[in-house]
């Protein structure tokens, strides 16, 4: 009785969920300087990084990416991150000492173990790029899976990085297992 009951709660509890971050995709290009977002399983709220830019085509070297909450299920209302969010969770810390004209090199502060960097595409538009499966990848959105934890400590199954690569175009998705 009790595996059946586990399986009609998360059937309840995961439905609305991938509903909404699955059709949340057709929405999402509103923002003309958009970079990438972050959907988790908790919600269909998501997390927007966008380019910043202190004059025309060139992002803001003391802080180039903006991050803001969508909060689809709030009539897509937009709100900042909050200080624990950012300093603890969605946050991100530029490395300054890989620095190179016209690339910025970041990491998440809750995930050191890659490196991003916000840099021109072939369409001379700037975008963030990382290495999965030893090949460099555009990435589009990340998903994060949680599975239980608390508001502090949340227990995160797996993340999935969903991108393409630049030089064919061809879609890419790598699971991370933390």
């Amino acid at each position: 009785m009790k595996p059946f009951l586990i399986r009609i709660m998360l059937l309840i509890f995961t439905a609305p969920v991938s509903y909404g971050f699955i059709n949340s995709e057709n929405s999402y290009n509103n923002w003309e300087y958009d970079l990438f977002k972050i959907g988790r399983s908790r919600d269909a709220n998501e997390i927007i990084y966008s380019i910043n830019f202190d004059q025309p085509g060139h992002p803001d070297k003391s802080d180039p990416i903006e991050i803001h909450w969508i909060k689809r299920t709030n009539n897509n209302k937009v709100e900042p991150l909050t200080w624990i969010q950012k300093k603890y969770a969605y946050g991100i810390k530029f490395l300054n000492e890989l620095k190179k004209e016209d690339e910025i090199y970041f990491q998440f502060v809750s995930y050191d173990k890659r490196t991003f960097i916000l840099k021109k595409n072939v369409e001379n538009c700037y975008k963030v790029f990382t290495i999965s499966g030893e090949k460099e990848v555009e990435v589009s959105r990340i998903f994060i899976e949680i599975n239980g934890g608390s508001f502090w400590l949340p227990t995160v199954s797996r993340v999935e990085l969903h991108g393409k690569e630049p030089g064919t175009g061809n879609l890419a998705m790598e699971t991370i297992n933390p």
